[in-house]
């Protein structure tokens, strides 16, 4: 799959932390019809399981392909997932399909895929955090102490997101790699998957002010990251993806 920046774009930065724990990937097999497969992966506690889902993501998600792309993308999250027993950390993830008139999205955590038409924005994944109650009743029946925004073990040691690829040692306490899996309609305009770097700085809503008489993917991407780099200071590290839909 090649990268055409007028259709698709990928912009990375390390924002306000120390190092780089963010990966991605992102190609477009066709423009007409589009098909175009994307993800982003967000480490935490080192980048190595980010890597191995950056390096195996595509060759996982096209062995299942044929079962169509919500099966695929369980099955690329489960081969990673497997794969990464013994490496330090995990990664949170969000990937996206689209396939023509539809897209299937599937994430772990808190990275999120949006779809924006015209003046609405729509999250398309779902918020893997103690603040989705039905994620909090989970890991806490599993057993889990939550300290602050953080879900724990005994010894206090803790993650914020109750759904992650690798971060064996918490699976005790509920922590998961299974991911929420769904297909929609392609947007209007643009589909965007970005990591808790722009999210938490940026509302889904918000998105469409910000692209307002944006042609390309490439200047699509550009603006949501200057926003949340430059204008309100993202601590965290950034990526953001932007497929243009129309």
């Amino acid at each position: 799959m090649a990268e055409n920046t007028d259709i698709a774009c990928a912009i990375s930065d390390i924002g306000g932390r120390d190092a780089m724990e963010d990966e991605h990937v992102l190609g477009v097999e066709s423009v007409r019809p589009l098909r175009a497969l994307g993800a982003v992966f967000d480490g935490h506690g080192g980048s190595a399981v980010a890597r191995l889902a950056r390096d195996r993501f595509p060759a996982l998600f096209l062995a299942s392909r044929a079962s169509g792309p919500e099966a695929a993308l369980r099955s690329a999250f489960a081969g990673i997932h497997r794969e990464s027993r013994g490496l330090q950390g995990g990664a949170v993830a969000a990937a996206f399909y689209a396939d023509g008139p539809r897209v299937s999205v599937a994430n772990a955590g808190d990275a999120h895929v949006v779809a924006v038409s015209g003046e609405t924005a729509t999250r398309l994944t779902e918020e893997h955090r103690i603040t989705n109650e039905a994620e909090l009743r989970r890991v806490v029946a599993a057993g889990a102490k939550i300290w602050g925004p953080y879900v724990c073990l005994p010894d206090g040691t803790g993650i914020m997101p109750t759904r992650t690829l690798g971060d064996h040692g918490f699976e005790t306490i509920g922590v998961l790699s299974e991911p929420a899996v769904s297909t929609h309609p392609v947007p209007a305009d643009f589909l965007v998957a970005a990591c808790d770097g722009l999210w938490d700085v940026m509302e889904p809503d918000e998105v469409p002010r910000i692209l307002v008489g944006v042609d390309t993917a490439k200047e699509a991407a550009e603006r949501l990251a200057h926003e949340a780099l430059h204008v309100r200071s993202t601590s965290d590290n950034l990526t953001v993806l932007v497929v243009r839909t129309r």
